[in-house]
């Protein structure tokens, strides 16, 4: 009976082991909650696919974040404003 415990023991020994050595060696990953963009662009919204007449518009910074002038729809164009750099200080994204 002894030697059993023992076996048991050793397994459950080793196991340990090499379930934290896994976790040791793996890369974690680490998955923001907004998405980070690397450019600043801004979306202009029509009111139907002719796209003659506007009807609001939206800039989106280098961090994600945007302000919402006017209506958005599905009928939309957008354009680039600024290419993103992380900020040196690791607080984000600015323009370069």
């Amino acid at each position: 009976m002894k030697l059993f415990s023992g076996a048991v023991r050793r397994f459950v020994f080793a196991a340990f082991l090499a379930l934290l050595l896994t976790g040791a060696f793996l890369p974690s990953s680490k998955v923001s909650s907004t998405p980070q963009p690397r450019y600043s662009y801004e979306i202009t919204y029509y009111s139907d696919a002719s796209h003659t007449q506007v009807i609001g518009s939206r800039y989106v910074n280098c961090n994600g974040q945007g302000t919402l002038t006017g209506q958005s729809s599905q009928y939309q164009t957008s354009e680039i404003v600024d290419i993103c750099c992380q900020d040196p200080g690791r607080n984000g994204w600015v323009p370069c």
